[in-house]
């Protein structure tokens, strides 16, 4: 009989499930898995089994032939039909030798089969290969995984690569119209000026009508010109905007603190208000984990992304509150096992359930017109797509707003 203190384990421990009706077979095998160092549950039927699956990952599968005097078929194909469960190994188990039975299991995808009493030669070695396939099936996972990534990453590189082609394209067709637009638009405006006093001047020499009819369409024309001139200035910083946008792709990577990172783009960005002359901002709170490690960033396109989701919850916080020491955005920073983490909340006017799954759409945007193409978040998901991470977002409408970036070490 084999001594159970010597068995020695050589594969890594597994999760593993055994269904079967016997309270003592289930003891018994549990007892057996744990020798060789793994975790093992059971259940008594296949409702629990489905309840034990929801709730764990498990690496292989333990199945009696017979549960409750009812062959175990149907449960199996049901696993198999299953995307959730079909790449776990099952191990059928049986009392008898029913050939016929077992060929319909295997036949049905189950992995192997043991009978009772389980030989521990043969449960130690068939249950090894099990794992090494279940293994082999993640990394394989893995890989098509990672494989995903990089060609969402070439799509990510290649749009904002074509983005920029088409920006500066069509910036250089639109600059010499639109600044002949803006300078006739100034020129047009003195001549008002010009032509309001020169009208003036001349009243005691024309008629009423004529004063009147002079006057109130100068008027029109002023409001025009003055139009004309502010819609033009619209246009221009929308193309500055755009250019912007498109280089923020791209750089080299360095090793770089994210905190420092994360500091300098907020002075930035409160800078860049105060500049256009607001300057009552809500405070921004930062909340750093000091354990953070140097990540490989871009580091003008990472401050760029960061810079474009805190201008967002800025814009929301002051579209919600009057007073502004009610609004808190917070960005805190996390390091993770094998992530790191940066969270920036804002408890302003949230996102509606309608149109968060596209606020990440290039040229979407809920803000009024002339205040940007849409490009801002659709920027920064590209930027940290780029930088193999991942951007998501959390909000209840007209409480808050949450962007989560997870970064790979």
């Amino acid at each position: 009989m084999e001594d159970e203190n010597s068995v020695k384990f050589t594969h890594r421990p597994a999760k593993v499930l055994v269904v079967d009706d016997s309270e003592n077979a289930r003891v018994l095998l549990k007892r057996r898995l744990s020798i060789y160092g793994h975790e093992a549950v059971a259940a008594a039927n296949s409702k629990r089994a489905l309840e034990i699956l929801a709730a764990n990952s498990v690496d292989v599968i333990f199945l009696n032939m017979f549960i409750e005097g009812a062959s175990s078929y149907d449960f199996l194909v049901s696993l198999k039909e299953d995307n959730a469960y079909h790449s776990i190994p099952v191990i059928m188990v049986s009392s008898d030798s029913d050939v016929q039975l077992v060929v319909k299991c295997i036949e049905a995808g189950a992995e192997d089969y043991l009978v009772k009493p389980l030989n521990q030669t043969l449960l130690k070695a068939r249950l090894a290969n099990c794992i090494s396939k279940k293994e082999a099936y993640d990394k394989e996972l893995a890989y098509l995984a990672k494989i995903e990534q990089g060609q969402k990453q070439i799509v990510a590189q290649e749009k904002m690569a074509s983005l920029g082609v088409l920006v500066s394209s069509v910036s250089q067709e639109l600059k010499n119209p639109l600044n002949f637009v803006i300078n006739f638009a100034s020129v047009s405006s003195e001549i008002c000026t010009e032509l309001a006093e020169k009208i003036e001047s001349s009243r005691d020499s024309i008629s009423d009508d004529v004063f009147g009819f002079l006057s109130e369409n100068l008027k029109k024309f002023q409001s025009n010109v003055i139009k004309i001139s502010e819609y033009g200035q619209n246009a221009d910083k929308i193309i500055r905007f755009m250019l912007d946008q498109s280089k923020t792709s791209g750089g080299k990577k360095h090793p770089v603190n994210i905190n420092k990172i994360v500091l300098q783009t907020i002075t930035m960005l409160l800078s860049s208000y105060k500049i256009n002359g607001i300057t009552t901002l809500p405070k921004i709170e930062t909340k750093f984990d000091n354990a953070l490690p140097n990540v490989s960033l871009s580091i003008q396109s990472f401050s760029k992304a960061i810079y474009n989701i805190l201008d967002n919850a800025v814009y929301s916080v002051i579209s919600k509150y009057e007073d502004i020491s009610l609004a808190n955005i917070t960005i805190r920073t996390e390091n993770n096992p094998s992530s790191v983490y940066i969270f920036i909340y804002d408890n302003g006017v949230g996102i509606k359930k309608d149109i968060i799954d596209k606020i990440f759409i290039p040229f979407f945007t809920t803000k009024p017109e002339g205040t940007g193409p849409g490009l801002g978040l659709s920027t920064a998901m590209d930027v940290i797509q780029d930088h193999s991470g991942v951007l998501s977002v959390n909000s209840v409408e007209n409480e808050f707003a949450e962007f989560k970036i997870q970064l790979e070490k």
